[in-house]
């Protein structure tokens, strides 16, 4: 597949040499020294430089090469199309710069959650309640989101930038660069990564509100749950390798007129985008078959799709991911187990006058308060009504039942997208009938 937004140049020696390790056998007597140095553009204020040495094979006039040394330079677009090279290795700081930086931050992000469910574990009590090993893995992945809670669109455009600028773009030119049990765990990065930026795109339009909550919650439970997480991403880095030869196979190879006519770098980021939806698609179809045989296995049906459930249009984006595990039917109605409650990090206060709120501890950028606890939702025997998001002041405890019900929505939104709701339980949870259902 033609490399459009490549720029550099190539070295062939006069006398024939040993073909390197991959050349086929047929070009072993026809065979020549072949060095390449190339810089690749990005979307960014920068572009990757890669050093190759190897053979060129005379028959295919094709060269093996391995990589000797990769980086970056500070230039891109017309500056790199007209740049004439230079005899010397050259400095580059804006790359390694904008790096740091994005690591620093993933790092306070792992931090922040490691301090965030230390102080969830403490107001535990460890004889009444125990988190299991999946609970826990769910705590932990909830809080090591991106962006927190009360982000607005414009922070996560930055963070979508991050990811697609040094997440994306890095795995992509990584991946020709890398064999083996690296290229494989390259791979399993490019998929995170698209996954990440999946997540983000979603967690935009869900705090837009364009959708309705029953098909928020549908496409939600359907391709944003822990049951098939990494699992897509796992199966991307699998298939990746023969998904790229067969592109470079395609008929992408015959698109030099069109690049000339239309843009060298439009073609370029056609090429680009046939790999990164090619894996978005190996993603999507993994997650929807895994999630239909899940929920068929566990549940017999897939019903739990559209049922609403008001515990879920309370929190709306405030959760990164759904546990479908971590429903339960009773009668006709969805409800989250008391389990599900803890992994999700959801708390109960009680007031003086015995009236119940659902509680989460929030997430900031850069700071970690211990003053973190905050009221979101009003808790009526099973049913829970969003409300106005307020500083939690007073003792909190586990949930003892379950948690969930019929939702009847109105127009209202929220900072959250969370429409406020008025929810009902049918059955159980009524003031003058008020029972628990069984797990």
């Amino acid at each position: 597949m033609p490399q459009y937004n490549v720029h550099g140049s190539y070295f062939i020696g006069f006398n024939k040499v040993t073909p390197y390790r991959t050349t086929p056998t047929n070009c072993a007597n026809d065979s020549y020294p072949f060095e390449s140095y190339f810089y690749h553009g990005s979307i960014g204020y920068y572009s990757f430089f890669i050093e190759g040495e190897g053979t060129l094979c005379a028959l295919d006039s094709t060269a093996y090469d391995v990589v000797k040394a990769i980086g970056t330079y500070d230039t891109n677009g017309y500056r790199l199309a007209n740049d004439k090279g230079y005899a010397f290795y050259r400095r580059s700081y804006w790359y390694g710069l904008a790096g740091a930086l994005w690591t620093a931050y993933r790092f306070w992000v792992i931090r922040r959650s490691f301090v965030s469910c230390m102080r969830f574990v403490g107001r535990c009590d460890p004889a009444a309640e125990c988190i299991r090993f999946q609970d826990a893995l769910v705590l932990v992945q909830e809080s090591m989101r991106l962006s927190p809670h009360g982000a607005k669109n414009f922070h996560r455009l930055v963070l979508l930038f991050a990811l697609l600028d040094l997440g994306l773009m890095s795995d992509l030119f990584l991946l020709i660069t890398q064999e083996g049990l690296t290229g494989r765990v390259q791979a399993i990065s490019l998929g995170y990564n698209l996954a990440s930026i999946m997540s983000t795109l979603f967690e935009m339009v869900e705090t837009i509100s364009w959708m309705r909550e029953k098909t928020r919650c549908f496409v939600k439970r359907l391709l944003f749950n822990y049951e098939t997480a990494l699992v897509g991403e796992m199966l991307t880095a699998v298939l990746i390798q023969y998904y790229l030869t067969s592109l470079n196979r395609s008929s992408l190879r015959h698109t030099e007129t069109d690049a000339k006519a239309v843009s060298y770098y439009v073609m370029s980021l056609v090429g680009h985008s046939c790999i990164a939806l090619g894996c978005v698609l190996v993603i999507v179809l993994t997650r929807l078959l895994g999630t239909l045989g899940f929920l068929w296995w566990k549940f017999g049906g897939l019903g739990l799709l559209t049922k609403p459930c008001c515990v879920d249009t309370a929190l709306g984006s405030r959760c990164k991911l759904i546990l479908l595990a971590g429903y339960v039917w009773e009668g006709d109605n969805l409800y989250y187990k008391m389990n599900a409650l803890m992994a999700f990090g959801l708390s109960k206060l009680t007031e003086e006058d015995g009236s119940e709120f659902l509680v989460h501890s929030k997430l900031y950028w850069f700071t970690i308060p211990r003053e973190c606890l905050v009221v979101f939702g009003a808790v009526s025997g099973t049913s829970v009504e969003a409300c106005d998001e307020r500083p939690c002041s007073g003792v909190v405890s586990a949930f003892e039942r379950v948690l969930g019900g019929n939702v009847e929505t109105s127009r209202r939104s929220s900072a959250y997208g969370v429409t406020q709701i008025k929810s009902s339980v049918l059955g159980a949870g009524r003031k003058n009938n008020r029972t628990t259902p069984t797990v």
